[in-house]
């Protein structure tokens, strides 16, 4: 029997995603990193119990360092970056937020208390945003004010429709926060839905997100756990496979060719210098070679 896609199922890689940030809310107070202190919720009962232990969290470390070196560290940084992203867009006063495949995202209800008027979109695919708001009930959180929840797949829908149904007003500066999903959608999917942002919204507006880079025989060697992390993908996330890269060194020409420009571009080595290094220059931990983050906001006419 073949398995489910994110269609029938909720996302596995969500799921991970969740007890990664549920580690590190444990593991890394210290450091001012790891806030998803709602993330555990998302997690299995018993496996909520488990984290509690050091030495469970250092297994899953440990896993993570043999099977997908640098995921974890990539995702402590990832999450760090787009917290104080979003934060600050709520402390400007940005009247739409739209989160683009939030999975268990968690943002509009860590920082509900600063939110004073601005509209929170969460678009996501129907089931895992169905499991999500299931785990929070069951926890007694209930959905923050002015969020609102957009059902939509990415390879299938229009985000300009199902935005245009929610209520969404393209002419209102809008911050756009694309995390952990690039990856997974068709070419045509992420040209798409840029396009939307380029033409469409405010020109104030920006989006946010994170890709990875191409990788081939030739150059997977140099850069660090990029190998393991394919052997891993290819043999155990069958039914969420890698579809979008792009070519190292070409994020500002190919989001110039659709009317964005880079305002800001993190490589793995800036975000390791930026998230995982210590004031005594001490590391955290290195970030896996094949991810980047980007800011880019529509080209000027």
């Amino acid at each position: 029997m073949p398995k489910k896609g994110v269609e029938q199922s909720h996302s596995q890689t969500a799921m991970f995603a969740a007890l990664f940030r549920s580690v590190a809310n444990k593991e890394l107070k210290n450091d001012n990193l790891g806030g998803d202190y709602l993330a555990a919720y998302f997690l299995p009962s018993f496996f909520r119990l488990l984290i509690k232990l050091k030495r469970v969290r250092y297994r899953v470390k440990q896993r993570n360092a043999r099977l997908t070196p640098g995921v974890y560290e990539y995702m402590v940084a990832r999450t760090a970056y787009f917290d104080a992203v979003f934060s600050d867009a709520l402390k400007l006063g940005v009247p739409q937020i739209v989160l683009l495949g939030a999975g268990y995202d968690t943002r509009a209800f860590r920082f509900a208390s600063l939110n004073r008027a601005t509209r929170v979109f969460e678009v996501d695919i129907e089931t895992t945003q169905s499991r999500k708001i299931a785990c929070l009930q069951k926890a007694g959180i209930a959905l923050p004010e002015r969020t609102i929840l957009v059902s939509m797949d990415f390879n299938k829908a229009s985000l300009e429709r199902v935005l245009d149904k929610a209520g969404f007003d393209p002419y209102q500066h809008t911050l756009f926060i694309w995390e952990g999903v690039s990856y997974y959608l068709d070419p045509k999917s992420v040209d798409k839905t840029l396009a939307f942002i380029a033409r469409g919204p405010s020109p104030d507006s920006v989006i946010v997100f994170d890709y990875g880079i191409r990788i081939t025989a030739r150059n997977i060697d140099f850069h660090y756990g990029v190998k393991a992390l394919h052997r891993f993908w290819t043999r155990r996330r069958v039914n969420e496979p890698i579809r979008f890269s792009i070519e190292e060194g070409e994020i500002a020409s190919f989001l110039e060719e659709g009317g964005l420009r880079v305002v800001e571009h993190l490589d793995n080595k800036q975000i390791e210098h930026a998230f995982l290094t210590r004031e005594d220059g001490s590391l955290i931990g290195r970030p896996n070679g094949i991810f980047r983050i980007v800011k880019a906001s529509p080209t000027p006419n």
